[in-house]
């Protein structure tokens, strides 16, 4: 079902999104500033926080159901307890200047969040390129599936009406059990120079169709079946 969002509800979000970011902004500002970092940075310091969330947010809906799903997920957990603890730390902590183990935590999320979203960067480029492939491999064209014995098919100017099987077929050749030819009996040289007479022997004797007799022939389908053709033409026996 196609489900559509709203525009007072997409409004509604935007806003309700819009305002906790503020407030969120204000006190984890105001905490950074009391871990003793400057004021330009302490402005800044927020951004790295809450943005994190946004872009975590941001590759979780984008990802799909790529594995790299499991680590958007992650990064956005992670950022969102920051953000958390950073709000309960500044509504807690008394006026002032915070612990040193505070103001090393503070010190130590832009660095972190700076290698995060790189990695993050990284992931998705990957997911991209895997989509690329799989819409590339999509719309490649398929292999058409080998036409029936009964369906028409093109004649095969490319291989002439007398094509010799190959020399690795000679000895498959041999063995053919057909009673109109007695393969076994015939000298490999025979066998090799008179493959469409041994196709139309296999066409008249039945029980094998003629992508079968190709392949024991050596020759491919259209050839047994333009020998076919000429055979029927000129009266000769054939299937």
């Amino acid at each position: 079902m196609n489900m559509k969002v709203t525009r007072f509800d997409a409004a509604l979000t935007y806003a309700l999104a819009a305002l906790g970011l503020w407030i969120s902004y204000t006190a984890l500002a105001d905490l950074a500033s009391r871990a003793g970092i400057g004021q330009a940075q302490a402005a800044a310091w927020p951004l790295v926080v809450d943005g994190l969330i946004l872009a975590a947010t941001r590759a979780v809906v984008t990802f799909g159901a790529h594995d790299a799903r499991k680590y958007a997920w992650t990064l956005l957990g992670c950022a969102a307890a920051m953000s958390i603890a950073g709000n309960v730390a500044h509504a807690l902590l008394p006026a002032g200047p915070v612990h040193p183990a505070i103001a090393a935590v503070v010190a130590v999320v832009p660095p972190v969040a700076a290698l995060a979203m790189t990695h993050l960067a990284v992931v998705r480029a990957r997911v991209r390129q895997d989509a690329d492939q799989a819409v590339a491999l999509h719309a490649s064209p398929q292999v058409d599936a080998a036409p029936s014995d009964n369906a028409p098919l093109a004649e095969d100017r490319s291989l002439d009406a007398d094509d010799a099987p190959e020399p690795d077929r000679v000895a498959q050749l041999v063995s053919v059990d057909v009673p109109a030819v007695e393969a076994a009996d015939a000298p490999v040289a025979q066998v090799a120079g008179d493959a469409r007479q041994l196709a139309l022997d296999l066409l008249a004797a039945g029980g094998l169709s003629g992508r079968d007799i190709a392949k024991q022939v050596g020759v491919s389908e259209a050839t047994v079946r333009r020998w076919r053709d000429k055979a029927a033409a000129s009266e000769l026996p054939a299937a």
